[in-house]
């Protein structure tokens, strides 16, 4: 298993599989720290919620006490 650091270097270099990718991407969503990010991770994140390969509870829990 690969620490944060080791999977922002593998993900940097492109060293990870589409898989691997989504799942580092989805693990710092979940942790908030994509968001404080270079802004590469941010679009990356961006484009996989857009595609939904990716989702974020936190959006999803705001959009359904916005329609509430």
């Amino acid at each position: 298993m690969f620490g944060i650091l080791e999977k922002m270097d593998r993900w940097s270099n492109k060293l990870m599989s589409e898989e691997e990718s989504i799942d580092f991407i989805q693990e710092i969503i979940d942790n908030g720290m994509v968001w404080k990010m270079h802004e590469k991770y941010i679009y990356q994140a961006s484009e996989y919620l857009a595609h939904e390969k990716c989702f974020d509870i936190e959006l999803i829990r705001k959009r359904q006490k916005a329609v509430a």
